[in-house]
């Protein structure tokens, strides 16, 4: 039976319309809420991942290998999920630095078993360790093997040293007082990486304060650490702190202490100048209050005059030079 238009037009056709409409508008409500839903799921099972969330299909980034079975049946088990991927966190490079009575960590590990292993490997005697690890990434070697080039920097008898690590890669920057030193230095490495390729940039001179930090990768680190934890951000139109704010600034101070010299740009963002500034000032003095010179800090401002609803609109970036 053929229906009359006006019967078309309202009772089937405008309801499919309106069906349509609804999958546009509300899709991207369900899959906030199913975002919220995974992650929360992921947090009570005691995993961590990077979630990204398409329509009713998860996928879960930067997941601890010996994890991933685990956190694609947490996901799967989650109401509304009609499809799963988990991808693997793959080796990260990882710094380590020595400055007199301090040790400075930094990189990424896959969860917080293989934090315990690294820190557990690393020689503390004698040695204040500042560890700035965040979860999303693996080792590049294994902990036994970074604690044994610790050991062997500290056992030449060096005070001022850059190791960093990549996969099959380990590279040094040293500065010695004399040739016998170096020797005993490279000699000491190459034993403790047990075949990995070493390259190093060892000079011989008298020790300076500054040292020769890899300040590239110290940025590098910096900002890995501060963006894998929520940034350094504040309420929307305030300069009350937001979320982990003063405890990742705390974390950045300590890993700036081992370059003393070093310049350090805080860009500040903003609805206006004034509270960009307002909140440099306040990461300013949090690092100052942690033992690094105001003389070396100085504080640009990007305004955002359409607003803050941008999370990146309202932190503050840490640059390392």
């Amino acid at each position: 039976m053929r229906l009359p238009h006006a019967v078309w037009i309202g009772g089937l056709l405008v309801p499919a319309l309106l069906a349509a409409t609804g999958v546009f508008v509300y899709g991207s409500g369900v899959e906030r809420s199913l975002d919220a839903d995974v992650r929360s799921a992921l947090q009570k099972a005691g995993y961590h991942g990077v979630v990204a969330v398409s329509g009713r299909s998860v996928v879960v980034s930067e997941v601890a290998p010996r994890s991933a079975d685990a956190v694609r049946a947490v996901v799967a088990d989650v109401d509304g999920v009609a499809g799963t991927e988990v991808r693997q966190a793959g080796p990260e490079q990882l710094l380590v630095a020595v400055r007199g009575g301090e040790i400075l960590v930094a990189g990424a590990v896959a969860d917080d078993a293989e934090r315990r292993a690294l820190l557990d490997a690393v020689p503390t005697a004698d040695h204040r360790v500042t560890a700035a690890l965040r979860l999303g990434g693996t080792l590049p070697i294994p902990p036994a093997v970074i604690g044994r080039l610790v050991s062997a920097t500290l056992s030449a008898r060096v005070t001022e040293v850059t190791t960093t690590v990549h996969t099959g890669h380990v590279a040094i920057a040293a500065r010695v007082p004399d040739e016998h030193r170096a020797t005993a230095v490279r000699d000491a490495v190459r034993q403790a990486a047990n075949g990995l390729q070493v390259t190093d940039r060892i000079e011989i001179g008298p020790s300076t304060t500054i040292g020769d930090l890899n300040v590239e990768a110290l940025h590098d680190s910096v900002n890995r650490l501060v963006n894998g934890n929520g940034a350094i951000r504040f309420v929307q139109g305030t300069t009350a702190w937001e979320g982990h704010g003063p405890v990742l600034v705390h974390r950045v101070g300590r890993m700036l202490l081992v370059a003393p010299r070093a310049s350090i740009t805080l860009v500040a963002h903003g609805t206006d100048p004034a509270t960009a500034t307002k909140r440099g000032e306040l990461v300013r003095d949090e690092l100052v209050g942690q033992g690094v010179s105001p003389a070396l800090i100085a504080i640009e401002t990007r305004p955002a005059p359409d607003g803050e609803y941008d999370p990146a609109t309202r932190q503050v970036d840490v640059v390392v030079r």
